[in-house]
């Protein structure tokens, strides 16, 4: 399907224009980042939002109103200079769940369309209707496709969908679900069905995470990760037994028999591989959400990029025991940390260190030689329940999104200090000069473009990881240099 990503700050200043209560129509024109996905649908991310003054948006000679060609103009040439889709919207005033585009609405897209595609030089071109609460649109694309538009997808503490029409649904039949859905509905169960969920890390945390998703009944489960099990792991991996780790069998490969033994019906895609190859990171590019379970800053680093670049809701979790050079416990806490939209990222946060980057990228001969003082990386202690309690706060959040049930709040980072029981929420405020989720124009927030991304080339291609290590290395420099 189509979709239109914006986040709840922009969706905010746009509706708030576009229905100031005065029941006439109103204007705005938006920049977008554009991405076809694998099955040549369009995923539109929303960068900008532009309301237009009354004589930017004034009586019209054809319908009730037009958009002025020098608000036209103005931001076709902002949309060609920085390589994004122009999306014009107005408001219909008086729809409630129900919205269509007019016939006066089409007809102006048949005069001003070809010649927008032409001045920005853009993959596609749209204009969308809202209602409020109901959206519908059209896309013009370069290769000549006209496009329906049936779904925006507003991206904050609640993953709203606004549709062109109420969703229809059905009474589950499925009797696993029916404690659930006292809970939130056959509505919210239908919405966890139609998800694509991703799982970076497979391990302690991740196996937790896809086993949950599995029990919730979500759609569709991406996972992805390059290692093995091995019997330290059995303690922690959610579905390994002794034999799985004698044969050192793929983690994946775990996760995804059991997810089948939980639930045969959910398709599971299963990735081998790292999410800093650029083939494998590219596979999360179709997904609604995503978690990250791993320990590496390259990962962070990675997915970090994608939730911003492309408007994908993160949540990051870890479980950390802190001991000192003597071996004594000095700390142990879980944390969760959603990256959604305007709120922030883990760059923002601090949570991203260039030189862990550089440190873990590098080839065993350069981390040798990097280790001036010679002592061997310290493997720190790890705990299912501490696994479990991290996971389950990251999962609840997710859940109360996408029923529609969570406080702002609830998209806060957060830090549990497991001996005292105490939460902490460390203010997270969003740099406006960050590289990845700022509001200057070099920002790559909503910009759709996988060459944007932190990644190596391709894993197929062994014999150019070294120096595609380097490559990454190079990239992560240039992305933590002051703008």
């Amino acid at each position: 399907m189509n979709e239109l990503r914006i986040s709840h700050v922009e969706y905010a200043l746009l509706s708030e224009h576009l229905f100031p209560g005065d029941r006439d129509e109103h204007g705005a024109l938006l920049l977008v980042g554009t991405h076809q996905r694998a099955d040549r649908s369009l995923l539109m991310t929303v960068r900008e939002v532009h309301p237009l003054s009354e004589h930017e948006f004034p009586q019209g000679v054809y319908g009730y109103r037009q958009f002025a060609a020098s608000a036209l103009a103005r931001l076709a040439n902002r949309a060609a200079d920085e390589n994004l889709a122009l999306v014009s919207a107005h408001s219909h005033p008086g729809a409630g769940e129900r919205t269509g585009l007019s016939a006066d609405d089409l007809a102006a897209h048949e005069r001003v369309f070809e010649h927008l595609l032409d001045i920005t030089g853009a993959p596609l071109v749209g204009g969308i209707a809202l209602g409020e609460r109901s959206a519908a649109g059209e896309i013009w694309t370069r290769d000549k496709r006209r496009l329906g538009l049936h779904q925006m997808r507003v991206i904050g503490a609640n993953i709203d969908l606004i549709q062109d029409r109420p969703q229809a649904t059905t009474t589950s039949s499925d009797q696993r679900f029916d404690r659930q859905v006292r809970l939130f509905g056959d509505l919210g169960q239908a919405r966890l069905r139609g998800l694509d969920v991703a799982v970076i890390g497979a391990g302690g945390g991740g196996s937790i995470l896809v086993e949950q998703l599995a029990h919730l009944g979500v759609g569709r489960i991406t996972i992805i990760d390059p290692d093995v099990v091995k019997r330290h792991n059995l303690s922690r991996v959610m579905g390994a037994s002794a034999s799985d780790a004698r044969r050192e069998l793929q983690k994946v490969a775990v996760a995804k028999r059991h997810v089948k033994q939980i639930d045969a019906t959910i398709q599971v895609e299963a990735l081998a591989g790292d999410v800093a190859d650029l083939d494998v990171a590219r596979r999360l590019l179709e997904c609604d959400y995503m978690f990250l379970a791993t320990d590496t800053i390259t990962a962070r680093l990675v997915a970090n990029a994608i939730a911003v670049t492309f408007l994908i809701p993160l949540i990051q979790i870890g479980a950390k025991v802190d001991t000192n050079q003597a071996g004594e416990l000095e700390q142990i806490y879980t944390a969760v940390r959603p990256v959604m939209g305007r709120r922030g990222c883990l760059y923002c946060a601090g949570l991203i260190d260039p030189v862990l980057v550089a440190r873990e990228t590098a080839t065993p001969e350069e981390r040798r030689n990097q280790n001036y003082l010679g002592v061997d990386d310290i493997v720190d202690p790890s705990v299912t329940t501490l696994n479990a309690a991290a996971a389950a706060d990251a999962l609840n959040v997710f859940l109360m999104g996408i029923i529609g049930q969570a406080d702002d709040g609830l998209a806060n980072h957060r830090i549990t200090l497991t001996r005292e029981g105490t939460r902490l929420e460390p203010k997270l405020t969003p740099n406006p000069e960050c590289r990845w989720c700022g509001t200057h124009a070099e920002s790559r927030y909503a910009r759709a473009n996988a060459d944007l991304l932190p990644c190596r080339w391709s894993s197929t291609r062994p014999t150019e990881r070294h120096t595609l290590g380097r490559l990454l290395r190079d990239t992560g420099r240039k992305l933590f240099q002051s703008t």
